[in-house]
């Protein structure tokens, strides 16, 4: 399913740039390919309710997912729990653009996403 200017327009949150890395691990047994453990993915935008994400592997949509992100402004990294909410296929090799949406995250987390969105904010 991709995303379209109206899906934009519903976003709660203000999005920005990023491209960091970022893992994504599965929970639960509805796994596409049943690959365990943690996938690498780059990261291509995020906000507080969510993140676009390059994968080399398919996520269904409703998958649940662990995400550790890592950026070098946070050294301790982030994690969070959320759901893939669309997958759009990409026209070059096999990677797919996702767009997650996060369930479950923690005060701390939250704080430090905020301090990757904030300097972007304040220069507008």
């Amino acid at each position: 399913m991709a995303v379209s200017e109206t899906d934009a327009d519903r976003r709660g949150y203000e999005r920005v740039h990023w491209e960091c890395h970022a893992r994504l691990m599965q929970l639960g047994s509805e796994a596409v390919d049943n690959i365990p453990g943690m996938h690498q993915v780059l990261g291509r935008n995020i906000s507080e309710g969510g993140l676009q994400v390059w994968a080399d592997r398919l996520f269904a949509v409703r998958s649940r997912l662990l995400v550790e992100m890592e950026a070098p402004e946070i050294p301790e990294g982030i994690q969070a729990v959320g759901s893939v909410v669309w997958v759009s296929p990409s026209t070059a090799e096999e990677r797919w653009l996702l767009g997650i949406e996060f369930s479950d995250v923690g005060d701390t987390a939250l704080a430090r996403i905020r301090s990757l969105i904030q300097p972007t904010t304040d220069r507008n």
